[in-house]
């Protein structure tokens, strides 16, 4: 993950519980995983994109661009559960 500073929420009697923005992260982590194991179902297959030079190459970088943005927000997720439960334990 790039350094970015992760923002989170202030725990207090106002706003939600510890536990239920760790379980809103814990869904959202779950879809991105879903969502990157979908996308390496769709990784290029050189059969489909040989008639034209430089097709292939050309998918894979987008192909590998997708799974990096997913890859992010993924990590990006993980990094927010980590600093909600250090600061609020």
């Amino acid at each position: 993950m790039n350094h970015e500073t992760i923002i989170t929420p202030i725990i207090h009697l106002n706003g939600d519980r510890r536990e239920t923005l760790q379980n809103k992260l814990e869904a959202a982590y779950a879809a991105v995983c879903a969502a990157m194991d979908a996308l390496r179902q769709c990784a290029p297959n050189g059969r489909n994109f040989y008639p034209e030079p430089g097709r292939m190459s050309k998918a894979e970088t987008q192909h590998q661009a997708r799974m990096e943005h997913l890859g992010a927000v993924y990590r990006s997720l993980e990094a927010e559960s980590i600093q909600i439960d250090k600061e609020n334990r």
